[in-house]
């Protein structure tokens, strides 16, 4: 079973969208220590591609979508999505087991430039035995103009900047 993510929101009008988002009064029994100002992921989809599988074509990137509980952030996340808010800097955390135990954060994902561009509340039915330990999730899509990936203890790291076509 994978580690869930951890990411932080900086906004240039709200400033940091996700603090207290894992703290107590936010997440109630859930809530992560060492965690309170990060949003806890539940799952992410995000892809890149190059249309028609040229080596020289232009590269598509989708939108980056984290899905998340319902917590303090998510008013803000609104809030930023309403007003066009531009979003300075969005990391995600992965963390694994580590070898001595515990958790480590071996990976992150930075995006800057960004801005958010759709949010999708979701509950599922709340009758369904199969869904019935969900709790109330939104679906967050996130476009940028610059990303970063860094392996933190292999020490490898990849960059991109998409200017290209709907990147906003």
């Amino acid at each position: 079973m994978p580690h869930p993510a951890y990411m932080t929101i900086q906004g240039t009008q709200q400033g940091l969208i996700t603090a207290g988002a894992l703290g107590e009064q936010s997440m109630g029994n859930a809530w992560r220590q060492g965690h309170e100002d990060q949003i806890l992921v539940q799952a992410i989809n995000h892809a890149i591609m190059v249309p028609g599988g040229a080596r020289e074509g232009h590269r598509k990137h989708k939108p980056l979508i984290i899905t998340k509980a319902i917590d303090k952030s998510s008013p803000l996340i609104y809030a930023a999505l309403s007003n066009g808010e531009p979003l300075t800097k969005c990391t995600l955390d992965f963390y694994r087991n580590a070898a001595v135990g515990g958790e480590e954060l071996f990976y992150s994902v930075e995006i800057k430039e960004a801005l958010i561009v759709g949010v999708e509340m979701i509950m599922p039915h709340c009758q369904e035995l199969a869904t019935a330990h969900f709790t109330q999730l939104e679906r967050v899509h996130f476009a940028y103009q610059v990303i970063r990936w860094r392996h933190k203890i292999a020490g490898t790291v990849a960059y991109d900047e998409w200017l290209g076509e709907s990147s906003f």
